[in-house]
């Protein structure tokens, strides 16, 4: 079967676990609530986890109202990630809670946007709180895994998503997380090594990665390729795509 036929047979049951909700001046990008679901709407995307935009690069307030903003408008396409800017200690961790209760699906983190390694101190109260609520965290990872990996370490009952697979190191990545139980591999990255998609489900099984796009920084093309054009089962591409992220909208 070929890759477009592929793609007309799984969309409207495509989930994204990673994109954004906010413009990002820095790149001259567009990241309108309505702008994304247009973007889903051309490929097929029936939801997408959305974090703010300007979480990271502003007022983790500001982007978490965007999210919402967004998930009032379009209840049926976004799912809420709520972000904590860690350095705001308690504050943060009252925004998160609140966000959570109003039902947003997990928490996102960003290592590298706020200088601060996910086992500072400030960082693990984060973790310490979302494993206590039992929802899952979303970590970017561009090195290889390391902080995911000592994350897991501490918190084996917390639902850990490695974002971008480890980035450029991605094979040390999987390789890394592989006896985590509680670690999954979302792919969307700039990264588009021949295979990547392959390796991950040789070494983790289907059933650990995740499809994520990374808008409006990326275009869905580029991960939709990974997983269409894969040498994997039929089977294990509906799981990517469509199945595995099913189990965190039940959270």
């Amino acid at each position: 079967m070929s890759v477009l036929s592929l793609l007309e047979e799984f969309k409207g049951r495509i989930i994204d676990i990673h994109s954004h909700i906010g413009s990002d001046q820095r790149f001259l990008l567009e990241g309108s609530e309505d702008y994304i679901v247009k973007v889903m709407n051309r490929y097929g995307i029936k939801v997408a986890f959305v974090s703010g935009t300007h979480s990271l690069i502003a007022d983790f307030r500001v982007g978490n109202r965007h999210v919402m903003r967004a998930v009032k408008k379009y209840p049926d396409r976004f799912v809420g990630l709520v972000s904590v800017n860690p350095y705001y200690k308690e504050e943060g961790l009252k925004e998160m809670r609140r966000y959570l209760r109003m039902g947003f699906k997990g928490v996102k983190t960003h290592p590298v946007y706020f200088n601060l390694p996910l086992t500072d101190e400030l960082y693990l109260r984060v973790f310490e709180e979302a494993e206590k609520l039992r929802v899952p965290v979303m970590a970017h990872s561009y090195d290889g895994g390391v902080e995911v990996s000592k994350v897991a370490d501490l918190y084996p009952n917390l639902t850990i998503v490695m974002y971008h697979m480890g980035g450029i190191k991605w094979k040390e990545g999987i390789e890394r997380v592989k006896k985590y139980d509680n670690v999954y591999a979302e792919i969307s990255s700039s990264v588009t090594d021949r295979g990547m998609v392959e390796k991950a489900v040789e070494v983790l099984g289907y059933e650990r990665v995740l499809f994520g796009v990374d808008m409006p920084y990326l275009d869905p093309a580029v991960s939709l390729g990974k997983v269409l054009g894969a040498e994997i089962s039929k089977e294990a591409k509906e799981a990517i795509l469509c199945e595995n992220a099913l189990k965190f909208l039940r959270v």
